[in-house]
């Protein structure tokens, strides 16, 4: 069976009611169901569900959030609110807990035999995030009970979308609702609108079925964040996927606990990259078939929706698209576990993945490190090597600042370097893997990030900043400065008798230049340059004696 959903508003309110279909069919026929985004239009595509009276039970797809106000508990899947509540709050004081009341916190614990608070479970988040953007759940709990109470109406408005017949039966009245429905509401066409409140639109162009498959959708494609008091909404667009993947991975992202503002970005669109490869069948471990394709035609990326949140109400302040990272295809596992690995050295957590990422060095309540991170944000969106570079050569200078305050840090390595620009930029191999550019590099970080730990050279602290302002000034401008660098690093070399830039290299590095030009030559250095390379035995061994003092050491 096929069916097609027009994109009919241009937002994640067309995206939701093609996966609640899909989740809709994969429930009755028992299969799973594809999802292809063609554009204009999204296909379901599935097994037959063949007559309505050889069909199973249809759930609202949906849990009821049960609380105190509510009689009695319905049947299927019920989420007790208050309880889920309870649990949050107990986790959130553990967490934020310090000090004394830390200790005594995990003393009781430990006393009763006990582990931390139990964590709400994965559903109370949207819930939790429902409730505040529109103040409950009634008309969610309506048409749940109407569901359970009303299923040979239900089936025959579902055989109706599958255009099995026709039903005439009315179904459930529903009210709009912005979660689900972002160009509705406050916020769309002025600053204080006086006609676009939820209750101010028409009633006949509200369907109550597509609001059921929406609500269905909400539970299978949306992620829910509070920042602050107000809300960001990610809703996953499928390229070509089965509608049982796409809740998988948004399962797994909303057990990650992702937060922030330009962080929640970057880390929702590197971990879907990440939680999708590691659910391919290129890994062996999934259904997802990646093999030869970039990630983004699996799925397209995440559609974003901030609400402000004005008190009794939220406005949407802005809606935007956050492509999927596709820096190059999967052709096989290698391939695969690249991506993987230049994930984590970028993203990581220690907790989770055993290893701290680069950029968690970087903070959204530092001033300084913002410009760092839109950096890196503004290359996941476009995907241009500039932007890249520029990213690298704005974290080269906050490496220099942390290593020179004796902070942590962690530089990229050139071999995540040769990773991510010889499978996405391989243009750019004929440079990076020249023998003069990667000797020249090599200087740059031994008088930059190395010399910070050695005793015996100069730190170049300011060299990135200065050498983007050569760059900027082209090529009578930046192969001068290089050659001066080069000059005083080998006669700083030649005293502890250390590594060299041979003539040779440096004639290699500006003929680059003159072919490729000093923009794209000079980055690349400063990106490499501050990149951490992994030494050999030797070189170990020669650093440890010159700390020492021992100037008499032949490198």
């Amino acid at each position: 069976m096929k069916l097609n959903i027009d994109k009919i508003t241009g937002t994640y309110a067309d995206t939701l009611k093609a996966v609640g279909l899909a989740g809709l069919l994969a429930e009755i026929t028992g299969h799973d169901v594809r999802v292809l985004n063609t554009g204009s239009a999204f296909v379901v595509e599935g097994a037959d569900p063949g007559p309505v009276e050889g069909w199973p039970v249809i759930t609202p797809g949906y849990p009821y959030i049960f609380d105190s106000k509510d009689s009695d508990v319905p049947l299927g899947w019920v989420l007790d609110y208050e309880r889920e509540k309870e649990k949050a709050q107990a986790a959130r004081d553990f967490r934020q807990a310090q000090g004394k009341k830390r200790e005594r916190l995990e003393t009781a614990l430990r006393e009763q035999g006990l582990n931390a608070p139990e964590a709400p479970v994965r559903d109370y988040r949207m819930a939790s995030f429902l409730a505040s953007m529109r103040k409950g759940w009634s008309s969610d709990k309506q048409l749940y009970r109407w569901v359970i109470d009303n299923q040979d109406i239900a089936k025959r408005h579902v055989a109706s979308i599958f255009g099995l017949g026709q039903c005439s039966d009315a179904f459930l009245e529903i009210s709009n609702s912005q979660v689900f429905n972002p160009i509705s509401g406050k916020g769309v066409h002025r600053p204080k609108p006086d006609s676009t409140a939820p209750a101010a639109i028409n009633r006949a162009v509200i369907n109550g079925v597509d609001e059921w498959l929406k609500f269905r959708g909400a539970y299978i494609a949306m992620l829910p964040y509070r920042s602050g008091d107000d809300f960001k909404v990610f809703v996953i667009e499928p390229g070509d996927i089965g509608v049982k993947a796409i809740q998988e991975l948004r399962n797994e992202l909303l057990d990650m606990s992702l937060f922030g503002g330009i962080r929640l970005d970057i880390d929702a669109a590197l971990r879907l990259v990440e939680r999708l490869i590691m659910h391919s069948e290129v890994l062996g471990q999934g259904d997802v078939v990646l093999f030869g394709r970039r990630p983004s035609s699996i799925i397209n990326g995440l559609q974003q929706a901030y609400f402000q949140s004005l008190g009794t109400a939220a406005a949407l302040m802005n809606y935007a698209f956050m492509p999927l990272p596709s820096w190059f295809a999967v052709s096989d596992r290698e391939a695969a576990l690249a991506y993987v690995e230049i994930i984590k050295e970028h993203v990581a957590l220690k907790s989770r993945d055993g290893e701290t990422g680069c950029l968690q060095v970087l903070r959204e309540d530092n001033s300084g490190d913002i410009p760092i991170l839109q950096a890196y944000r503004e290359w996941l969106l476009a995907g241009e090597l500039d932007m890249l570079l520029d990213f690298f050569s704005r974290y080269a200078v906050k490496v220099m600042e942390e290593r020179g305050k004796k902070e942590w840090v962690r530089e990229f390595s050139d071999k995540g370097l040769d990773e991510l620009l010889g499978r996405g930029y391989d243009f750019v191999q004929e440079i990076t893997q020249n023998e003069g550019f990667r000797n020249m590099a090599r200087a740059i970080r031994n008088a930059t990030i190395y010399a910070l730990s050695l005793k015996n050279r100069e730190v170049k602290f300011g060299l990135a900043q200065e050498w983007k302002q050569k760059i900027r000034g082209g090529d009578n401008e930046f192969v001068p400065a290089l050659s001066d660098f080069t000059q005083q690093y080998n006669w700083e070399s030649e005293k502890i008798r250390a590594h060299v830039v041979r003539q040779e290299d440096l004639d290699a590095v500006v003929g680059l230049i003159e072919q490729h030009g000093s923009e794209l030559v000079g980055m690349l250095l400063l990106a490499y340059g501050y990149a951490r390379a992994p030494k050999t035995e030797h070189e170990s061994k020669i650093e440890k004696e010159i700390e020492r003092g021992d100037e008499n050491i032949e490198a």
